[in-house]
Order: C-alpha cells, then structure tokens, then sequence
C-alpha cells in the first residue's frame, strides 16, 4: 500500500512538471507569434503586429460609431436575355477604414501598405438586393481578390464582381425598345448606424466598358437613398441603386422586318392601283397575302413575348394582313361584278353619272378612248349605237373603277393611321 502511494506522489510531480514546462512553451510560441519576431523580414512582423489578436468577424468601430463604406462600380461587358435578365461583369471598388489596423512605419522599414488576403479582413456584407441569381455568391469572389491595407487604417478592395439583376422588360416598340434595368446595393444584416454605404463621386466610372454588339448600356443616375420602415423606426437603411438604360441596336432587325414591311406596304397599295380584270392583280393580291402570312410566322419565332401586351410591330403585320386580304376579296368582287348583266340600281347609276360629270372623275375612271368620246362632255350611261348587254357591263365597269380608286385612297389613309398610331417616333431610321 505505501509503494503505491510513493508512486502516485512521483505521478502527480511529473504531470506538474510537465505542465509548467508545456506553459512556458505555450507563452513562448503566443509571445513569437505576436510581438517577438526581431529577426525577420518587416513585411512578416507588420503582419504578425496587425493580425495577431485581429478578430475579423468584428466590425472595426465602436459599436456606437457607423462604419463607412465608399463604393465604385466598374463595369466592363454586360449580358441581357429576352425575360428580362442583367448580367453586369464589372469590378466593384470598396473602401473603408479599419482602425484596427495602423502602425508607424518608421517601425516596420518605410512601409505604409501591405497585400491582405480578405479572409484575414473584416469585410462589409454589400450584396445585391433585387438578385436575378440568387444561387450566385459574389462573396467568394470577393474573398480571392487581396485588399490593401494602408498604415492610416484604409482598406481598398477592388474585387472583380459578376451582379444578376432582375429588369422589368417591355418589349412595345421591338426593334426600336429601351429597357430601364436598376441595381440596389447594400448591406444586407447592418443597419444604417453600424454600416453606411456611399458612392465614390459619381459612382460609376464606364471608361473600361466595352460595347455590346447588340445593346447599348448608359448610365441614368446613381443615387443613394435611406428609408425607414414601420418595424424599426429609429434605424435607417440606407442602399445605392444604379439606374441603366438598355437600347437596342436595331439596324439588323430594321433591315430584315422594317424594310419588308415598308415592301408590303407599296406591295397592297400596287394591287388596289391595277385593273381589277387584269390577271396581274389577281396574281399581285395572292402573292401580297402569301408575303404578309410568311412575315408574320417568322416574327412569331424572333419577337420577344411581352406580357398582355403585343409588340407593335406585330399589331402592324396583323392589320397589313387585314388590308392586304380586304384587296384580294375586293379583287374577286370585282371581278366578278364587271362581268355582270343584272340592271343597275338607279342610285348606283346616278352616283356614277355624277362622278363621271367632271374632269376628275373622267381622268380617273374612263381610260383613253372613252376620254376621247367623252370629247369634254358628260358620259353619259346610255349609247344607243352599243348593245344594250355591253352597255350594262360599262356601267358596271366604270362603278368598279370608282371602288378601285376609293378603295385605294381609303388603304392609304389607313396605312397613314397605323403608322402615325405604332412607329414610335424614334423610329426614324
């Protein structure tokens, strides 16, 4: 019994021992790792000065005392997909001082920076509110891009950022449309009196943008907004929001559907300006009409969908269809009526006998041998030299010229109508 009580003392005497050895290790390595590094470089013992006891999980402020955070976007190229998406590839300038981290650099060799890894950091939690990603974390990026640290405390990072943002697009006036995209900036769990965000300058430098082939991004504002909300009235919330406009360059979709259309255009109204009996009208009327179903079909696959509302350019495609199928009916109809024996109606051939009373109606409804019988007087619907079968066909005749020619004024005030009313007035190209 007393041998095992001798052996438990020389037990408890080591294990003391050991432990007071193991202290002094312990404060040795923490007093190396800190403040007692004189042999090396000046870059390792500013870092090991810094980052010794740094917490980077704590903001570098009293807690009573905002920390201020200056923003500069960058961006550099953009993506923009048809519902609506914005991808801005720029770089995002932070700026902020750290008063945890300063020093005399007359102690450490001169130096007044160093290269930081962001992860050693405090780093303000800026995110994009209105995301159209939100799978993305721009945080990572964030975290591989070094930071510089400055003897004064200032800390610039300057990290490359993809942001996602959401646009309301509107897509009436295809080609000629203009979309308003906005990107809101802030912190995401600090309240304005913990961290303020605010923009460096203009806040937006696009000197290193490079063009879009098929958009054209310009800056709107940049503006710095602070609200309140009814659940916290005595905290602020401030954010950045960047407002861009997004214009298309139509001149590819202009040649390929604006020039067609404007064909189609002079295509309808050459179909009402022929002789309805001519075979070339009737050949005109059916090619029109097979042109406009073909436009309109490809336009279906390349116009963006655009909510309840339809692009205007297919509303002007939908009513040209209309037209061009009004003149190939109103050429059968016609056709069909000059070949006609049934008597005219006494109203019809009264109206034609007016028209054809002056020179305006001659001109344009009697062709050259009927002008020269005419012979300056009145046409009138009876010849007793003709028979009196040919002589109904004339009568017919003439009235059919009548809606020609009315048929054909009457396109191209509504033409002028669906123009005034669709093609914005931008469209001048």
């Amino acid at each position: 019994m007393r041998i095992l009580q001798v052996f438990g003392f020389f037990v408890i005497l080591w294990h003391g021992q050991f432990a007071f050895k193991m202290k002094d290790i312990t404060e040795d390595i923490v007093t190396r790792g800190c403040k007692k590094l004189e042999n090396t470089t000046p870059l390792l013992r500013l870092k090991k000065y810094l980052f010794c006891d740094y917490d980077s999980t704590v903001r570098p402020n009293h807690h009573k005392v905002v920390t201020n955070i200056t923003l500069r976007l960058m961006p550099k190229m953009m993506e923009f997909t048809e519902d609506g998406v914005l991808t801005l590839h720029s770089w995002m300038s932070f700026f902020w001082t750290d008063t945890f981290l300063t020093w005399t650099p007359s102690n450490y060799n001169g130096l007044t920076y160093i290269h930081v890894q962001p992860f050693y950091l405090w780093m303000p939690d800026i995110y994009v509110y209105n995301s159209g990603d939100m799978t993305s974390n721009d945080y990572e990026t964030i975290l591989n891009t070094e930071c510089l640290v400055f003897n004064n405390g200032s800390v610039i990072c300057v990290p490359p950022m993809k942001i996602v943002s959401k646009c309301d697009p509107d897509y009436t006036y295809w080609p000629y449309d203009q979309h308003t995209c906005l990107i809101t900036l802030g912190s995401w769990s600090h309240i304005g009196e913990e961290i303020d965000v605010h923009l460096d300058g203009t806040g937006v430098d696009m000197n290193g943008y490079e063009n879009n082939t098929q958009w054209d991004l310009k800056l709107l504002n940049a503006e710095k907004i602070v609200k309140k909300y009814k659940c916290c009235p005595n905290d602020t919330f401030p954010r950045i929001d960047y407002t861009f406009l997004l214009t298309r360059h139509y001149s590819i979709h202009y040649r390929a559907y604006i020039t067609p259309a404007i064909a189609l255009i002079f295509l309808t109204l050459t179909v009402l300006w022929l002789d309805s009996r001519s075979v070339e009208r009737v050949a005109m009327a059916s090619i029109n009409f097979i042109c406009h179903l073909l436009c309109i079909f490809d336009l279906f696959w390349m116009v963006p969908f655009n909510g309840v509302n339809s692009p205007y350019i297919m509303l002007f495609y939908r009513d040209s269809l209309m037209l061009a199928t009004f003149a190939l009916i109103l050429t059968a109809l016609l056709r069909k009526l000059q070949n006609t024996s049934m008597e005219m109606p006494s109203w019809i051939s009264s109206t034609t006998t007016f028209i054809l009373s002056n020179g305006a109606g001659r001109f344009l409804v009697l062709n050259d041998e009927e002008s020269k019988i005419a012979d300056g007087g009145v046409v009138t619907e009876d010849n007793s030299d003709s028979p009196k079968s040919e002589t109904k066909k004339e009568s017919w005749r003439h009235f059919a010229a009548i809606i020609e020619w009315l048929s054909f004024f009457c396109v191209i005030l509504t033409y002028a109508i669906i123009l005034i009313t669709l093609v914005p007035l931008g469209a001048t190209n």
